[in-house]
């Protein structure tokens, strides 16, 4: 009996050990899933999620606790940022650091006496895919979009000679090669035009942020004091997504008599172009009052787990008629920040001296609109753009489908394009106590 009870004891031991064991290993597991402080405890979901690029002060740079010696060069510090893109879509933007006194503090690069207060502005009018065109003005640029994807770019400069966008046309990160070549017409004036040299580039290629980007490359965020970053989203292209490290190289300079120390609030504000892509399967019903079996009927669809971006599709209700189909997409920022008309994103920056509008802020322009496999953009009011509620940060854009085909009775299933094209913003702080140390 004893001998019993000894051979269960044991057996108890050895299960506890190996249960041990399996726990052990699939935290280790957990743990070595995560790539980044920003991305949670879990596999990655792909096009999933309500957030797009984060950033976060690296600890101790700044010190929670700074000194300041006279006359020495001791005052020196670093303020370090992380900038993760955890979203879906590719992103150009840039890091702005403020909230410090510039009479006490300067840093290599941010000089707010010298900022020229000039911003690009865009004014596009048919976006979108097959015919569409639109115009971006800068103080030395513009941007052209002409038919079928042609891009034609003018600058007052000669290209490569040193001027302040010299270079600026990197696209090969974006779409895989590309021509960039200029020519001379009347005036003084020098066109240039992108043709996209890759073969195995397709429209829904451009998708995701690609030409976003590319059409807004006259945006210079160092304008605002800003440093840039251009990183890939977390994708089936890019597991986790892209990390950046940005270095603000500061320096005490002044020192009020009679202080002996102070709290300092340092600011970051990230302001970047994003792009929210949602294809969800909708069903197209030529003939919505037959009574044949049909392999699909017209439901809404709900956007609960987001798109991988800070302004999500949340629902869109669908209306089937025998030749049209109608969508009502209901879109909303649910990210916790700030919307910019993407075109007037250099106004994000905190040095810009004039002043943000609400004419600025909470403008989605509407990228891309189709039903996948047909090239025909949808129809939509508002066509080009639609603006936010201030208040609940939603706004609806209903567009129309003329179903090409027919004669046909059948209903089938077709993914919904939608892309939607914005700036955004986000702020996060940190407190450092200053001391005068002698």
């Amino acid at each position: 009996m004893d001998m019993n009870k000894k051979k269960r004891g044991l057996l108890i031991i050895i299960a506890l050990l190996l249960i041990s064991l399996i726990v052990l290993n699939a935290c280790d597991g957990v743990n070595r899933r995560r790539q980044s402080p920003f991305v949670p405890f879990e596999e990655n979901q792909y096009y999933q999620g309500f957030r797009g690029v984060e950033m976060a002060f690296i600890p101790g740079m700044p010190p929670n606790r700074m000194y300041y010696y006279r006359d020495t060069y001791d005052n020196q510090f670093h303020v370090n940022v992380e900038v993760a893109n955890i979203g879906s879509s590719f992103a150009r933007g840039a890091i702005f650091l403020a909230g410090f006194n510039p009479d006490m503090f300067e840093f290599i690069g941010i000089n707010p006496g010298r900022t020229s207060g000039k911003a690009c502005i865009i004014d596009i009018g048919n976006i979108g895919f097959g015919e569409f065109g639109g115009t971006l003005r800068c103080e030395e640029f513009f941007l052209g979009i002409g038919k079928g994807g042609y891009f034609e770019i003018g600058i007052l400069d000669l290209f490569g000679s040193g001027g302040p966008y010299a270079g600026r046309f990197d696209l090969d990160r974006l779409f895989g090669g590309v021509d960039v070549y200029y020519k001379k017409t009347a005036g003084d004036q020098q066109r240039f035009s992108i043709n996209f040299n890759n073969p195995s580039i397709d429209i829904d290629y451009a998708n995701h942020g690609r030409l976003l980007i590319a059409l807004f490359q006259g945006i210079d965020f160092t304008r605002g004091f800003g440093q840039e970053y251009l990183l890939a989203g977390d994708t089936y292209e890019f597991p986790g997504g892209e990390l950046a490290f940005i270095d603000f190289e500061g320096n005490i300079v002044n020192w009020p008599a009679g202080l002996d120390q102070t709290p300092v609030t340092f600011q970051i504000v990230n302001c970047f172009l994003y792009a929210t892509y949602a294809a969800p399967t909708v069903c197209i019903d030529p003939a919505p009052y037959s009574e044949d079996k049909k392999v699909c009927y017209p439901k809404p669809y709900t956007g609960t787990n987001g798109q991988g971006a800070p302004v999500a599709v949340t629902y869109i209700e669908q209306e089937n008629t025998p030749r049209q189909v109608m969508f009502y997409i209901h879109i909303k920022n649910v990210g916790g920040g700030k919307v910019y008309d993407p075109g007037k994103l250099e106004m994000c920056s905190p040095y810009f001296p004039g002043r943000v509008s609400n004419q600025d802020l909470d403008v989605v322009y509407i990228g891309d609109i189709r039903v996948s496999g047909d090239l025909q953009r949808l129809d939509c009011t508002p066509n080009d753009f639609v603006r936010l509620d201030p208040k609940t940060g939603e706004g609806i854009v209903t567009c129309v489908y003329n179903i090409p085909y027919a004669g046909v009775r059948s209903a089938y299933l077709a993914p919904l394009v939608v892309e939607l094209w914005y700036g955004y913003s986000r702020v996060a702080e940190k407190t450092v106590i200053v001391k005068r140390a002698i």
